[in-house]
């Protein structure tokens, strides 16, 4: 069973996601359908006689649900300036009855996506964009948000596949008129920094707090599955996670490698054994190709497709939990970006443009959009210039990556998860973004901070090797794989093994026989696929990748693959 908890606000719907039950009228507003997966356990709906609120995904704090709809009827009437959000992943929907308009609010992060389509007079508003899409009665592919996916790995802005159906955005308050005509739309919330003049302990401290009242909260009465790696920030949670829980059987905790000897899964097995947490660790599956259709339905195409490996663990985290708790974007409040050493521009083609899209841009994109190079900069620069004035560069860096990167790219992976249970996600907790926001970058550099704060209140996890440095949080600094004597020792080891070690999805996936016959049909037996990019082209690229299967190659494979069974998903069927 899913946890997708989707909405359609429109005419009447054709299509479900997964296993969720067919559309149902909703009476808590006019025009509204639910497809729920088979509980309504995160999905809340209140009314009154003049307003009513639907609340789809999960709060990490205490909220009376028509308190927030007063919240939000007031705010909405003009009666409060500021929007106060809870704390959580979830999306609002409001319907003020006088007035017969729809107002919809996304969190602080955008976390719970929803979709605005607007085609040959129909207006819809919905949690599923394969369904929209696929909906659409015209289907004109959208090139500047091809353009951005093929060069960054995620779509800018709030562009995606196709014409006239956008995403919106986060921290935002959208009105629509009876007829779903979009009014207005405005940030209810916007970035700003205000770095503290505190002593780090006490920092540590208010950081300690606050992760121990999010995840008391969000895990209360829950069973609790914590994927495991060799970083820092699920071993921050494990920490976190086995002081909450009251009962250790709740907490599962889980890893998986490429092989067998993963020094990841070792890693991770010393993790949960020091915090008394259940552990299993597995060898990641050939999964892609037979699990293809649900990795589509679940992130929407909007990650490249072979980058979810939490899809081959669906079975056990439905069998096993009731949420999942992610790591995902501690590594970017608790480091740096590396703005000492770069201008904003330079970031912007070493960080955030991928090894690879060059060919991409050139052949996909280009033959459709010829000003495919002149939009990324502008794309970029614009934003860089709406918000010149967070004067840190390494902070200004930070917020686009959370309202770009992480919006588009890491929050669709996260619904890998939503295919089988509820993610729990402590690090988009708004109280965590305004902590961080007041934390100097001097202080979290070089991951500095979360190191302090795991050997302070976390020291048995800090005597664990961090896997980046080959060492543990003790004497990283000294002997660890940035260092050249290190690296002559590991290269002499690695010299006296067979190199057949696969590092890499596109290695497991694609590189064997049967990973290329099954790329052969979907890139070249696909007439909507080759409407739009040339069976040659694909027959080079395809040649090139197996004569050389580099890290630039294997991003232009899964990307290909992606828009193939995009283009198979929304146009053949």
């Amino acid at each position: 069973m899913s946890a997708f908890y989707d909405i359609w606000i429109g005419n009447q719907p054709k299509y479900t996601r997964l296993d969720n039950t067919a559309w149902q009228v909703d009476k808590t507003m006019p025009q509204l359908w639910n497809s729920l997966p088979g509980n309504s356990e995160y999905y809340t709906a209140y009314e009154d006689e003049s307003a009513s609120i639907i609340l789809i995904g999960q709060l990490y704090e205490s909220v009376d649900i028509a308190s927030l709809m007063k919240q939000c009827a007031q705010y909405i009437s003009g009666d409060a300036s500021v929007f106060d959000e809870p704390a959580g992943h979830y999306a609002l929907i409001v319907y003020i009855k006088a007035s017969k308009q729809y107002h919809v609010f996304t969190n602080r992060l955008g976390t719970y996506h929803l979709y605005y389509s607007s085609i040959e007079g129909v207006n819809t508003v919905s949690t599923y964009y394969t369904g929209l899409a696929k909906n659409s009665s015209v289907k004109t592919l959208d090139w500047e948000g091809i353009t951005g996916f093929m060069a960054m790995g995620f779509f800018p802005g709030n562009t995606t596949w196709l014409e006239g159906i956008a995403i919106l955005e986060p921290a935002s308050h959208y009105t629509f008129s009876e007829d779903l005509d979009l009014l207005s739309h405005k940030r209810y919330w916007n970035w700003s920094i205000n770095p503290a003049v505190e002593n780090e302990e006490n920092l540590l401290e208010k950081f300690d707090g606050l992760l121990q009242e999010i995840m008391s909260f969000a895990t209360a009465n829950k069973k609790v599955v914590l994927p495991i790696s060799g970083g820092l920030d699920s071993r921050t949670l494990a920490g976190v996670v086995a002081k909450q829980v009251k009962q250790p059987k709740s907490v599962w905790g889980y890893s998986y490698g490429y092989t067998a000897k993963s020094i990841e899964t070792k890693i991770a097995k010393k993790i949960a054994k020091a915090e008394g947490i259940a552990f299993d660790e597995y060898v990641v599956p050939q999964y892609l190709f037979e699990k293809s259709a649900t990795i589509a339905d679940a992130v929407e195409l909007f990650q490249y497709i072979d980058g979810t490996r939490q899809a081959c663990m669906l079975d056990e985290l439905e069998q096993r939990a009731d949420v999942v708790v992610g790591g995902h974007w501690g590594d970017v409040w608790m480091d740096d970006m590396g703005m000492v050493t770069m201008n904003e521009t330079e970031f912007f083609k070493k960080k955030i443009v991928k090894r690879g899209s060059d060919w991409l841009l050139e052949n996909v994109c280009k033959p459709h959009y010829a000003n495919y190079n002149t939009f990324l900069k502008n794309y970029f620069n614009n934003w860089n210039n709406q918000h010149s004035h967070i004067e840190d560069k390494d902070f200004r860096m930070k917020i686009f990556k959370t309202d770009q990167w992480s919006f588009r790219w890491t929050v669709p992976s996260l619904r890998m998860y939503q295919a089988a249970v509820m993610p729990v996600l402590p690090f988009y907790d708004k109280r965590i973004v305004d902590f961080f926001s007041t934390v100097p970058t001097s202080i979290v550099q070089q991951r500095l901070f979360q190191i302090a704060y795991i050997k302070k209140y976390h020291p048995e996890l800090a005597r664990i090797k961090w896997q980046e440095y080959d060492a543990n949080l003790y004497n990283y600094k000294r002997f660890n794989n940035r260092n050249i004597f290190y690296r002559i020792v590991k290269k002499i080891q690695r010299s006296l093994k067979p190199n057949n070690n696969i590092s890499r999805n596109w290695e497991l996936f694609y590189l064997n026989d049967a990973g290329r016959k099954n790329l052969e049909k979907i890139l070249l037996d696909n007439p909507a696929f080759a409407k739009v990019v040339e069976i040659e082209k694909m027959k080079e690229l395809l040649q090139n990748f197996y004569d050389y299967p580099t890290a630039a190659n294997g991003y232009r494979i899964s990307m290909m693959h992606t828009f193939a069974v995009f283009m198979k998903t929304v146009f053949n069927d």
